[in-house]
């Protein structure tokens, strides 16, 4: 009896302890909370404003266009494709491109929007994603800023000159890649490591890693930087690690997952197919690799990526290090989409030259010694005025010059057809329709951009495994983006044969297959031709 009345007094006692201490740390919760709002003053809510302002632009811009039809299936049928398999556990084969989606690109970022998508997510959930990850590397370079440059009128400055950078806005038009998801923790990643927080970066750099394969490159010279400011074990450990996630994902998970290799090798022409011999090649043929580097294309990017920051990138070549890998990939490689400043191949390298001009500006002002300030205040002024200009000229905001001609800012009347004849399409059956009503249509496990599956065009690795046209339920075309003769005959041949009409306005054809195929479809045709049909004997 002594025994339980000790344990029944210990127990009260326990009790009144965890009661003192829960009664402790809920000031203690407040009294942070009210020192965090105390240190908010007016930079920080000038940065606020400016980057509410943006989130709300660039999300409302994209989704008008995407209800007007203005997004495409490649890529943002891709993702959501492959994302909403995922969601439905089934085979991730996403057949807008042919391939897995892990088989595309590592992208493992997508597992964490899954959740979502079992409550109805879709392209426009994509987009808020990208945005918000895009606003808030504003929101890094600020802190970035604020700590080298010792002002927070400053770092809202800068972070002013990152929501203006004409691929920035750009990237959201794009509407949805993985690469600009990673903006905003690779820029917090470096921030951490500036500071030496290394939870945040850990954090960080984990995020910024499950994007896509190629921030393994920017992570690693990441790494080394961090190993030439004297953090040497954490630089090589972070150095390691990012290449072996790198080799893992392009030579183990990507080739495991698309049966074939890692494709993209093959885009840099006669420098070679590997990394490896790509950078032995480049290094072998000096001339070859100048030649290509200083071509005029290159050179108009070159200018695009870093005129907005008033080419202060330049003057701290070892923070511009960060985007040298992407830097090199899109000067070398046979694909010239990669050297346009508005699409997703940039998004690394705008991190890389947004951090290098504030460890540029902060290397100058350290040195002007007494006019530091002033020094500083001059440079961020330049920073800002040049991108506000770049911004006028090159951009996709409401300042830019060609913004009315970027955005479908009047309605379209086709759209509330294309409206309706997506409802008349059972939401589980296969079709195949025009690249623009695909990213509308793309929950499903088959759905293809015409003249796919009986031409062979923009499918897997190298155009293998081509689906079974026979498989095809339904079609939804519109008919004025049937644009060569070929697919025209092919549409006229299906319209009258093993399809039938169920409407058509206006150009947007919905229709039913009604009869069998013909015949198998015979061997899979090559890359850029189609099955064998008697309405295609004219055409490859």
């Amino acid at each position: 009896m002594e025994g339980d009345g000790a344990a029944a007094e210990l127990r009260a006692v326990g009790t009144d302890v965890t009661a003192v201490d829960q009664r402790s740390a809920a000031p203690a919760v407040r009294d942070r909370a009210q020192a965090a709002l105390a240190q908010v003053g007016p930079p920080e809510m000038a940065l606020a404003v400016l980057v509410l302002a943006w989130i709300i632009t660039f999300i409302r811009l994209p989704q008008l266009r995407h209800d007007q039809y203005g997004t495409f299936g490649f890529d943002l049928g891709i993702y959501d494709q492959g994302t909403w398999l995922l969601s439905q556990f089934k085979d991730p084969f996403v057949t807008i491109r042919g391939l897995e989606i892990f088989g595309h690109h590592a992208n493992f970022v997508l597992l964490f929007f899954v959740p979502f998508y079992w409550v109805g997510a879709g392209p426009i959930f994509l987009l808020v994603v990208q945005v918000l990850s895009q606003a808030s590397g504003a929101v890094a370079l600020y802190l970035l800023a604020r700590d080298v440059l010792r002002s927070k009128w400053a770092g809202v400055a800068l972070a002013a000159a990152f929501l203006l950078n004409p691929t920035n806005q750009w990237l959201t038009w794009e509407f949805f890649h993985p690469d600009a998801v990673a903006i905003g923790p690779l820029l917090f990643a470096y921030w951490a490591a500036r500071n030496q927080r290394w939870r945040w970066f850990t954090v960080a750099a984990i995020l910024a890693l499950l994007c896509k394969e190629d921030v393994a490159l920017a992570m690693f010279v990441l790494g080394l930087i961090l190993v030439f400011r004297g953090h040497r074990r954490r630089g090589v450990v972070v150095a390691l690690l990012s290449a072996a996630w790198f080799l893992f994902c392009t030579r183990v998970l990507i080739p495991w997952q698309n049966g074939i290799g890692p494709f993209y090798d093959t885009f840099f022409g006669d420098l070679g197919n590997s990394p490896t011999e790509v950078a032995y090649n480049s290094v072998r043929h000096p001339s070859e690799t100048w030649h290509l580097a200083s071509a005029a294309d290159r050179r108009t990017w070159y200018w695009k990526m870093l005129a907005p920051w008033g080419l202060f990138p330049l003057l701290d070549l070892g923070a511009l290090l960060i985007a040298g890998p992407m830097i090199f990939v899109n000067v070398l490689t046979a694909f010239p989409y990669t050297r346009d400043y508005r699409f997703h191949y940039s998004a690394l390298v705008l991190c890389g030259t947004a951090v290098a001009t504030v460890e540029a500006i902060g290397w100058i002002s350290r040195r002007a010694g007494r006019a530091f300030a002033v020094t500083r205040n001059a440079m961020v002024l330049v920073v800002l005025v040049c991108a506000i200009i770049s911004t006028r000229l090159w951009g996709a905001s409401p300042l830019a010059a060609d913004y009315d001609s970027i955005w479908p800012l009047r309605s379209d009347s086709r759209a509330e057809l294309k409206t309706a004849a997506i409802a008349m399409v059972p939401s589980d059956a296969s079709l195949s329709t025009a690249y623009n009503i695909a990213p509308h249509v793309t929950h499903r496990e088959k759905v293809y951009e015409f003249p796919v599956p009986w031409c062979n065009i923009n499918w897997g690795v190298n155009g293998e495994n081509l689906d079974d046209p026979g498989q095809v339920q339904w079609l939804l075309i519109d008919g004025t983006l049937v644009g060569s003769p070929r697919d025209q005959a092919l549409l006229d041949d299906l319209l009258h044969g093993e399809f039938s009409i169920v409407s058509e306005q206006n150009g947007i054809v919905v229709a039913h297959r009604v009869q069998p195929a013909a015949e198998p479809p015979g061997p899979n045709p090559a890359p850029g031709h189609c099955y064998p049909r008697p309405s295609l004997r004219n055409y490859p």
